[in-house]
């Protein structure tokens, strides 16, 4: 594949550029609109410190909220299918293989 002018090697790259730089753009964009919502927060009396906490401890609570969600349906999942929860969440807790499968397992290694 050449990267000459006119191929179609070219054109990709160009794409991939302008849509870069689209987007590079938007972010600078959208700073620009946070940075006018902290001072509009700053002239109205508000610690702007104070609202950039509470919105990184809101963000974390969402992410965490997700979490939860996924691991509920996990064992929601594990109970419909009548997976083992052992073996729904893998070898969290150090486990061995043989260790998960239990005691039979452990004597058929044994003998």
């Amino acid at each position: 594949m050449s990267l000459g002018q006119n191929t179609a090697a070219a054109e990709v790259l160009t794409a991939y550029l302008a849509r870069m730089e689209h987007l590079l753009d938007e972010i600078e964009g959208l700073k620009d609109d946070l940075k006018d919502v902290q001072s509009e927060a700053r002239n109205e009396g508000y610690n702007v410190a104070a609202l950039n906490r509470l919105v990184a401890i809101r963000r974390n609570k969402r992410r965490a909220d997700r979490e939860t969600e996924m691991l509920n349906d996990l064992i929601l999942y594990a109970h419909a299918t009548g997976t083992p929860l052992d073996l729904a969440f893998g070898d969290a807790g150090g486990e061995t293989e043989a260790a998960a499968a239990g005691p039979a397992a452990e004597t058929a290694e044994q003998g």
